[in-house]
């Protein structure tokens, strides 16, 4: 199971690195236009906003799935292995909740962007669309955060 997870992970960390390199693509493009010839090219804030959006959702499932989010350790030093050991898992269900929640809420206004048939300005794409990568991304990140925490407490009852 864990190996079609990290398998659909790291197809969404490409599908993210796509998104970021359009993303750039679309800003040169457009910055060159505007100092070449004065003209700019339509859609670039959706565009960009769009790939912005499946940058940063679809690459976070894998950063939950290997523990390399960002963490504050101000307090570390001053803890004890036991405690700081409850504090991270104390963390790790925090992130399992927060990625879950995100996925849930997330869906609702995401089939209202349907129903009403909200679009873009320039481009007329649908909401829907930018809502799409942050279902798939919280969704995907709530699955990583659960085997996080699995192996985080699996790791932790080897240790004691």
């Amino acid at each position: 199971m864990m190996n079609v997870l990290t398998r659909v992970l790291a197809m969404l960390r490409i599908i993210a690195t796509v998104s970021l390199l359009f993303m750039m693509l679309v800003t040169i493009v457009d910055v060159t236009m505007r100092s070449a010839l004065n003209e700019l090219v339509l859609g670039t804030v959706e565009l960009v906003q769009l790939a912005l959006v499946a940058t940063v959702f679809l690459a976070l499932p894998e950063t939950l799935l290997r523990g390399e989010h960002i963490t504050v350790d101000v307090i570390d030093h001053a803890l004890s292995h036991t405690a700081l050991r409850r504090l991270r898992r104390t963390a790790a269900l925090a992130t399992l909740l927060l990625a879950a929640v995100l996925a849930w809420r997330a869906i609702p206004p995401a089939l209202d962007t349907i129903t009403i048939g909200d679009l873009t300005t320039d481009l007329g794409i649908s909401l829907f669309w930018y809502w799409l990568p942050l279902i798939i991304g919280a969704v995907a990140g709530a699955a990583a955060a659960l085997a996080y925490v699995v192996g985080e407490f699996q790791a932790r009852s080897e240790e004691e």
